[in-house]
């Protein structure tokens, strides 16, 4: 198979540089476009267990855990992710919907890094994600595009006055990733969300800023 055959809405999001780019936030190994890779139902070392067609293979987990790619027949098909991934259940083998196409694909990935590097970043290894904190979530912030599968089953995004939350929902836990443009605006939000969950004990920074912010809104709260 031959670029030209690949679906216009992934070969003109998904460039070369594009791809690299996007690799970044988890350091991806990226496979389209440097190569065209068709996963086969045949394939012995299936990286979409259980889905019935042919997917091209957009990128591959840094550690091979699981591989993101398009089903191969639509115009404009949705981004796959396949091998070890994450349900409501736990880990599982198998194949679900990661987000609606390569365009949306390249948008969560830029979203990401800009969580992951804007100024102090705060993280927690949380309680399971419960109602009470979603519904907090929702009436103070807007929401991203979700996406599914790793990992997490659930990857939700929110969004406020250049504030960036990410959460990891997973069986049992949730991750935490929190930033701001400021250090300011970064302790707003960090008092704004300690009484959510456990944060109150569970967010931690590995930055001396990050660090800080903490101590303050601990001080106050």
């Amino acid at each position: 198979m031959n670029l030209s055959a690949v679906p216009d809405g992934v070969r003109s999001v998904i460039t070369a540089e594009v791809a690299r780019e996007i690799a970044v936030p988890y350091t991806d190994q990226v496979v389209f476009p440097e190569t065209v890779m068709i996963d086969l139902p045949e394939s012995v070392d299936r990286r979409f267990p259980g889905w019935a067609g042919p997917v091209l293979v957009l990128s591959v987990e840094n550690q091979g855990v699981c591989a993101w790619g398009v089903p191969l027949g639509g115009e404009n098909p949705e981004v796959l992710v396949g091998g070890d991934i994450k349900n409501a259940g736990g880990w599982a083998r198998g194949t679900t919907r990661y987000c609606r196409d390569a365009a949306e694909f390249a948008a969560t990935r830029r979203w990401d890094e800009s969580c992951f590097s804007q100024g102090p970043l705060l993280q927690a290894q949380a309680a399971e994600l419960d109602d009470v904190t979603l519904n907090a979530l929702r009436r103070r912030y807007a929401p991203g595009q979700a996406t599914s599968g790793w990992p997490g089953h659930t990857v939700h995004r929110w969004e406020r006055d250049g504030a960036m939350i990410m959460l990891w929902e997973s069986r049992g836990q949730c991750d935490w990733f929190i930033s701001a443009q400021t250090v300011i605006a970064l302790q707003k939000e960090a008092s704004a969300v300690l009484p959510l969950s456990d944060l109150r004990t569970s967010l931690w920074s590995d930055d001396p800023e990050g660090v800080d912010v903490l101590r303050q809104v601990r001080q106050v709260g």
